[in-house]
């Protein structure tokens, strides 16, 4: 991948920072979806071009293994890399600030088991 920048915030942006990405691992990592479908199904409502383009994308940064499935060969699973799992903590983080500055007094953030 071509950077933008020799900034470690940019290039973690370059890879991450997009709407969609950060919501794919959630998916899988957090809820065990793993195939297109499962993933595509996520409540946020992602369109499956974008999903595929996402998928692609975090397989080529080796942020997901691409397997083919042992009972059905037209499907593949998604499984989170060490380097994907590496991002927990980050992840974690952001939910937090998320929970403490992005919601009102009477709304309840869900809870976001990493």
């Amino acid at each position: 991948m071509k950077y933008r920048s020799y900034c470690p915030l940019a290039r973690s942006l370059d890879v991450i920072g997009d709407k969609w990405t950060l919501l794919v691992l959630r998916e899988i990592i957090t809820f065990r979806r793993t195939t297109f479908k499962e993933i595509s199904q996520m409540r946020e409502g992602i369109a499956t071009n974008i999903l595929a383009d996402r998928l692609g994308k975090l397989t080529k940064e080796k942020l997901l293994q691409r397997r083919q499935s042992t009972t059905n060969k037209l499907i593949y699973h998604y499984l989170p890399t060490q380097k994907a799992l590496d991002l927990l903590p980050v992840v974690r983080e952001l939910a937090d600030w998320s929970s403490d500055h992005l919601f009102g007094k009477k709304e309840t953030p869900a809870k976001l088991e990493l």
